[in-house]
C-alpha cells in the first residue's frame, strides 16, 4: 500500500471574507482550492504540482493555468517556485496547525524535503509561529534530515 494520504484539510469560513480571495475570479478561486485540498497537498501546506498535472486535472490550457497561478501569487495566497513546481498555501497553519509533537515532526519532515529555498523559507517562517513549530525547526534530529 502507498503512502498514507491526508484525509482532509480545514478551510476556514473566513476565506469568504478575505479581500485577497474575494478579489479573485472564480477560476483563480478554484485553483486556490485545488492547491489547498488537492491530491498533491501535504500536512505542511506544500505540494509539488507539475503544471501539466494541474492543467489535466482542471481541464485548462497552460496559459490559463499560468495566469491563475500568477494571480494567486500576486495576491499572496500562495508562494511558488517555477523551477521546482513547489507551492505553499500561505497562512496554512492558521487553519491546520500541528496538533501534537508527532504531527509537528511530520510537518517539519515535509518542510525539510522542499527543494525551493524561497518556498521553504516561507513555510518555515509560518510554521515557526505555531505552538509546536519553533521547537521542531531548531531540533537537531529534524534539521539533520
Amino acid at each position: 500500500m502507498g503512502e498514507l494520504v491526508r484525509q482532509f484539510h480545514k478551510v476556514g469560513p473566513t476565506v469568504w471574507r478575505s479581500r485577497r480571495f474575494l478579489a479573485l475570479t472564480n477560476d483563480q478561486r478554484l485553483l486556490w482550492f485545488y492547491f489547498s485540498t488537492g491530491p498533491h497537498q501535504t500536512s505542511a501546506g506544500c505540494c509539488l504540482v507539475p503544471p501539466a498535472y494541474a492543467v489535466a486535472d482542471l481541464g485548462w490550457t497552460m496559459d490559463h493555468y499560468q495566469l491563475c497561478l500568477d494571480a494567486l501569487a500576486t495576491a499572496d495566497l500562495i508562494c511558488h517556485d517555477e523551477e521546482t513546481n513547489e507551492i505553499y498555501v500561505c497562512r496554512w497553519f492558521q487553519t491546520s496547525p500541528p496538533t501534537n509533537g508527532k504531527h509537528a515532526a511530520g510537518i517539519a519532515s515535509h518542510i525539510y524535503k522542499l527543494d525551493s529555498d524561497r518556498v521553504r523559507e516561507k513555510v518555515e517562517a509560518e510554521f515557526d509561529e505555531t505552538e509546536w513549530g519553533a521547537q521542531f525547526m531548531t531540533s537537531p534530529s529534524i534539521a539533520s534530515r
